[in-house]
Formats: structure tokens, sequence, C-alpha cells
């Protein structure tokens, strides 16, 4: 029984998520339901990727949820819930949507982020809303971001510009609404090096998401064409920003990016006037409401103010005669009368909660969580009553920015007047990182040059066309984040060739190496003192071994004394078979040819076998139709147990070569990612500190399609036995993982029935392989 329990707890601790609620359950009677707990293990892949069930609504209701400030630093913002609460009551007294009314949950965050997660858990466990829509902040949603990501809940057009909420490969559930901070901070760079070409611009900025975002926009749409003399932070809990108005005015700056909110543009106003300095001064489109900044400031400070809108004004008299105006008008006077039509954070909601009305309706009978988000990346040319004119909504799966036009705005004579054509911010070629980087190279090479080579890591994988290979593109192409990290994959020669590369090649800084390499390199005392000059990053994936033979080849041991490729003699390929050859005692002939460049010699009959040891299924593989020639079986014996795991080939893997429903035993061997034991202080030591940072926090996006399956099968927190894993790694999971005991409060989740294990799953295979060494050490 003991043996059992230790089995069911290794099984457990391979799969932390769910393993942790699995030992919640046991710790209440002992650890003695071990059946239970390893089934739960057992079945928390297949759980870990199913679809989540969309809360669904009542007959006649749709629940929304939603946080707003409705008190705190941010309280003035928290007009937008109210008035969004206002158009879901006009639009339930219509007769709702569909025939269903809206039940609209709003709770009060204060702009709280650790109360945005708790109430937003209420909100989608207890309230069982069915999305989060215009939660406001940066701060704040982005710290619900993950949480509502892994749930598949939508968190739809978010009240921030940050320009993290278009990323749908990353967080396919979350979607913004208004232009970002950066497009917008493109059209005041637009306006700038058009009208100012010779000024000199400070910066005053919230040290946060939303400042940074701000400023990271003006610089790449300046291009360093005009000059920042200086740039001054703040803290939302200052209570004034008077020493850094004074700074900037020193400055000599005759241009003043005002990144604030309303209360702080409020203040850096009057300290403007107070200290008689009068600069070419731009706010933000979240500070330009009236009633909200401009009263406060006072009507004569802020004459000549600019900034940029995409909605109408509430009191712009120009608009009075057009209907969707007048219409806006009606329903303010009905629905929220208190309100002032001057503060343009009603005309904001309004217009959003018309957007949210848009999709819903769209969506039909169909309310599930996927079909909101379809409709919702579905929007082509939406034109909503209160957009300035020629200003549309449109967004697609790989667009989640509804909005990316502006227009100028100069405020005069107590009123903002709208002057020029309506702008885009984003510039068709500006998507290109590397136009980006020829347009600043003129006027900043050596400084970009230098931040460009800080922050690149050159990543060895292998040939073309292998598991290697495709796994390093899958990388570059989510962790490759511009100056920021580099991720440049190298094709090689596979993981004898990663070896020496990490080893001596100058500038590679890791390489996806087999395990069975570093392990047959020790053995055979090829590479001195190996485990101290490496260390491992993550276990990777498995990959199985396949022996593509003609059908009188029945065995592995059939091979002995035929001819058999082995792939290229510096690939991975090629150590698994020489060492899988001499721990079962068989001595074939071996030829060194990439194996789909052997087909045609097999089918020839010039060889007896192709061996390829890459994770399935193999794309050459899977296109072999030759009714001669199937799959060999590798048994799972004792002498491959202590460096290699059981696994299977199936007929979904190649349907050509297995008959439908049967199965191929094979054996698995490990990859890991590897680097060299760089020392903490190096520079190499920090470039690899940023991949490992990059890469654990994104592994859930890669572990989607479109990216290789293989990625489903890589465990951050399983060890390498006998291996080092490099340091950074190691603290990362220390600080994200939790531990067991913390997991232990986790809410309940059913514990299946039993079904039989999957035996291609990695948590089976790596229990049979700790089995198998439990065994072999009682013997």
């Amino acid at each position: 029984m003991r043996t059992m329990i230790d089995i069911a707890w290794h099984a457990l601790e391979l799969r932390l998520p769910l393993a942790n609620e699995a030992i919640r359950r046991l710790r209440p009677v002992g650890r003695r339901n071990v059946a239970a707990a390893l089934i739960f293990a057992l079945m928390a892949g297949s759980m870990a990727t199913g679809r989540v069930s969309a809360a669904g609504p009542g007959d006649n209701e749709i629940r929304i949820g939603n946080t707003m400030p409705y008190t705190g630093p941010a309280s003035s913002y928290g007009i937008i819930g109210k008035t969004i609460a206002a158009y879901f009551d006009k639009i339930n007294a219509e007769g709702g949507i569909n025939g269903r009314k809206i039940n609209f949950i709003s709770y009060d965050d204060a702009y709280n982020a650790a109360k945005t997660v708790e109430l937003t858990r209420k909100l989608v466990e207890e309230d069982r809303v069915l999305l989060i829509f215009a939660g406001l902040g940066t701060a704040p949603e982005a710290a619900v971001q993950p949480y509502l990501n892994s749930k598949k809940v939508p968190q739809l057009f978010v009240a921030s510009g940050a320009s993290m909420w278009d990323q749908p490969r990353q967080f396919p559930w979350t979607m913004g609404w208004q232009p970002s901070y950066q497009t917008e901070a493109h059209i005041y760079a637009q306006y700038l090096l058009e009208n100012h070409p010779r000024g000199k611009i400070a910066i005053l900025y919230q040290d946060d998401g939303f400042g940074k975002d701000y400023v990271k926009g003006l610089k790449d749409g300046l291009g360093g064409k005009i000059p920042i003399v200086a740039e001054a932070p703040y803290n939302v809990t200052d209570t004034a920003v008077d020493a850094q108005i004074a700074k900037l005015k020193a400055s000599g700056a005759d241009i003043l990016f005002d990144v604030t909110t309303p209360k702080f543009a409020v203040m850096a106003v009057r300290r403007t006037v107070d200290l008689g300095w009068k600069p070419v001064h731009i706010i933000p489109t979240v500070s330009l409401s009236i009633a909200a900044a401009m009263q406060s400031a006072s009507l004569q400070n802020v004459e000549g103010l600019l900034s940029a809108g995409y909605t109408l004004e509430g009191d712009d008299p120009a608009a009075a005669g057009d209907p969707a105006y007048r219409d806006w008008a009606a329903f303010m006077d009905r629905y929220i009368p208190s309100a002032s039509k001057s503060n343009s954070l009603t005309v904001f909601a309004y217009t959003v909660a018309k957007a949210m009305v848009e999709v819903l309706t769209r969506c039909g009978d169909d309310l599930s969580r996927d079909n909101v988000m379809k409709q919702a990346a579905s929007l082509k040319g939406l034109q909503l009553p209160m957009l300035l004119p020629g200003i549309v909504v449109n967004t697609s799966a790989s667009d989640y920015a509804p909005l990316e036009q502006m227009q100028m705005m100069r405020f005069a004579a107590g009123r903002w007047e709208r002057f020029g054509s309506v702008r885009s911010g984003i510039d068709a070629g500006s998507v290109s990182e590397s136009f980006k980087t020829i347009f600043r190279y003129g006027t900043a090479k050596r400084d970009l040059a230098t931040q460009l080579n800080a922050n690149t890591v050159t990543l060895m994988t292998g040939s073309f066309g292998s598991t290697y290979a495709q796994i390093g593109a899958d990388l570059s192409s989510v962790l490759d984040n511009g100056a920021n990290l580099r991720v440049l994959p190298v094709l090689g020669r596979g993981s004898v060739q990663a070896v020496a590369d990490i080893l001596l090649l100058k500038g590679v800084d890791a390489g996806i190496v087999r395990k069975d390499t570093l392990a047959y390199l020790e053995r055979k005392d090829f590479a001195n003192n190996i485990r101290n000059q490496f260390v491992y990053v993550t276990k990777m994936f498995n990959e199985e071994m396949h022996v593509l033979a003609p059908r009188t080849i029945r065995s592995m041991k059939d091979l002995d004394g035929k001819t058999v490729v082995v792939d290229l003699p510096d690939a991975s390929t090629f150590v698994t078979s020489i060492n899988v050859f001499e721990r079962l005692g068989i001595r074939p002939h071996l030829l060194y040819i990439e194996p789909r460049l052997a087909l045609e010699m097999l089918s020839k009959g010039e060889i007896d076998a192709i061996v390829a040891v890459e994770g399935k299924p193999l794309q050459w593989l899977s296109q072999v139709r030759d009714p001669n020639l199937h799959l060999v079986p590798v048994g799972y014996e004792k002498p491959l147990q202590e460096e290699y795991l059981p696994s299977t080939l199936s007929s979904a893997d190649y349907p050509n070569l297995i008959s439908d429903g049967a199965a191929v035993d094979t054996i698995a061997a490990e990859a890991v990612l590897a680097s060299y034991n760089w020392q903490p202080t190096s520079d190499r030591y920090r470039r690899l500190s940023l991949l490992v940072e990059s890469f654990f926090t994104r592994i859930a996006q890669l572990q989607r399609p479109p990216f290789h399956p293989k990625w489903k099968e890589v465990a951050l927190k399983a060890p390498v036995a006998g291996w080092t894993r490099f340091q950074a790694a190691q603290e990362w999971i220390d600080r994200n993982v939790p531990s067991a005991g913390a997991a232990a409060a986790s809410a309940a989740v059913e514990v299946p029935h039993a079904s039989k294990p999957d035996r291609d799953d990695p948590l089976y295979r790596e229990f049979l392989l700790w089995r198998a060494n439990r065994l072999n050490s009682k013997r």
C-alpha cells in the first residue's frame, strides 16, 4: 500500500496545477484514496486542455460583469459605469436583446488591482456572468487578464487604451475598445512632425503601464526626429507634480507631452500657469473631459490645450442637428439626467455600450462564450452613433483593436474644437519592427545597435523540417519582442551538434538537446565534467523512436547485422540509435543519411530500415504509403528503462502505416532546453534570464494551436534527473509555482470518473518510468 501511495503522490506532483487539488483531497483522509488521486493526475492533461463551458444565460437574462472605480483615486471614471447601466436600462425597457434582459452586475474596485481580482472572481464563480465588460484601468484589468483567459471568459472592450489588449494570440479572450495609447501618441507625433519639427519636447507621465505606453508610442512615432530633452514620472499616490513641472520647464522644452489622468492633468495645467511656462501643451484623451478636468483647471488656463478625440463632444453646438446626437441627448435626459453632457466620459460609455449590444445581438440564440468572442472579432466597418464621421470599428481574429483613428482637437472659448482630417494612428509599414529599426537607424545608430544586440538570444535547433526547428520557430514567433527580446533560432544538425555549439560557438546562448545525448557523452567520456558545464532550463517534450522497415522485419532483434539508416552523425537520432542498439545487444551496419532522403533506398531494398527519433507525427513519415513497409515495435525492455520512457504510435499518428484502432509500442527520449552554465554576473546569464521570463510566462500560449502539439508535453516544474537547472529558471519556478500547502486552499474540482489512461499522455509515461526505476532498485 505504501508503494502505491508514493506512486500516486509522485504522479500528482508532475502536473502541479491540477495535482494540487488532488493533494488537497487526499489530506483529509490521510492520503488513503490513492486510486482516485492517480486517476485524477492521469486525467489532468485532458482536463487542462478541455473546453470551459460558458456560464449559460437564464431564459430571460444575459449576465454581464463589470468592475469600476466608483470611489478612490480614479472615481471620476465612475460615471462610465453609471452611464453603461443607464443604457442597458434603456435596452431592457425596449424589450432587451433577442428577448433577453441584460443583468449588469457592476462592483466598485476603487481602482485597486487586488480588489479587482477578488471581485472578478466573484463575478465569474459566484455571479456566473457570461462575460466581463468595460472593466476600467490598465493595472486592474491586467491583473485579471490571465485569470479570465485561463477560464475562457470574454474580457470585452476594456476601458483602457493599453496596447496589451490587442494580443489575440497570447490573450484570445481579451479585447480593448478605444484607440490604444500608443496609437494616440502616434497621432500626436504626426502632428508635431508636421507643425513643430524644430521643437524640444518634455514629458510628464504616470509611472506605470498607462504612462509608459504613451511615451513609447510618441518615441516610436517621432523616430528621433524631434529631441526629447526631459522626462519626469509621477506616481498615482503623489499629492502634487510641482517638482516635475519645474524640472521640465528648466529643460528648455517648448512642447509638453502631458500623460496624466484628470486629477493630475489639472495639477499640471495649474502649475505651468503659475510658473509662466507656455509650451505647446498636449494632454491625452483620457483627461479631456470638460466636466472632469477642464473646469477644475479653470477654463482660461486651458485655452489652447491640444488633444485628440474619436467621439462627438456632448456640448458641441455644431453637432446639435445630428440625429445621432439628438438620440444621445434624449437618452441622457431620460435615463441619467444628473450627469453632465459636457462630460465626454458619458459619450465613451454610450458608444462602448452600443458596441456591446451590437455584439450580443449578432450572437442570436448562441450566447456561448466562444460565439461572443467570434462576433466581437468580426466587426467590419461598423458605424456607431457618436463616433466622429469617418471613424469606424474594425476587428478580426488577428486584430483586436476596434478603433485606430482620431482627430486633433484644440480647446478654445470653453470647448473642444476639432481641426484637420481624421488621422490613423497605424501606419501599415509600422507593424514591421525592421522598418522601425531602419527608420531610427540614421539618428541613433550606435545606441540602437547596442540595444538590439544586448537583448538577443541565439537558440540552436535542428535540421530543416525537424521538430527542433519548428519548436525554435514557435519560440521566436511568440517571444520575439523587438528590442526588448530577440530570439534567433538557428538551424543546426541535431542534439550532438547543439551540444558542441553551446560549448564552443560564439554567440550561441542555448539549444535543444536530447537528455540521452548528454548521458552518452558522459558515459563514453567524450565530454569532461559536462554536468558542471551544462544546465537545463526546462524539460521540453518526449521524442518517439520510429523504426520503418519491410514487414519481414518484425522486431528490433531482426535488425542485427542489417543495414540501418540512423541520420547524420551530429544529429539526435544517431545517438539514440547507437545507444539503443548497444543496450539491446544489436549490431547493425549503420548508414548516416537523413531519414527522409533514404526512403527511396528502403523501397528499392538497398537498406533494411530507417530510424528517426523525433516528436510524432513526422511529416515525411505520414506521407509513406508503401504497403510493404511498417513501423517496427520497440519494446520497453529493462536495459532501456534507465534513460527512456514507454510510448506508442497510433493510427491517428500514421493512418497509412497503422491500421485503425491499432498501436505500435515504442520508446521516447526526453528533449531539454539546455545552456552553458553561465555565471550570474555575466551578460550571457542576463540574456538567458530574459528568455526564461518570457518563455515561462507565455507557455500557455505555446500550448495552443497553431503551435507544435509537442508543446503540450512541456511541464516547467518537472525535474531532469541528475542535472542542474539554470538558476534563473529555478528562481522563476520558486516565485511563480505555488507550494502544495498553498494550493490546498484552492477551490474544489470534481474528480473525474475512472477511465483507461492515455498511454501517450506524458504524465503516464513519466509514471511508468518512475515505477520501473523503483522496481529495478528493489531487485
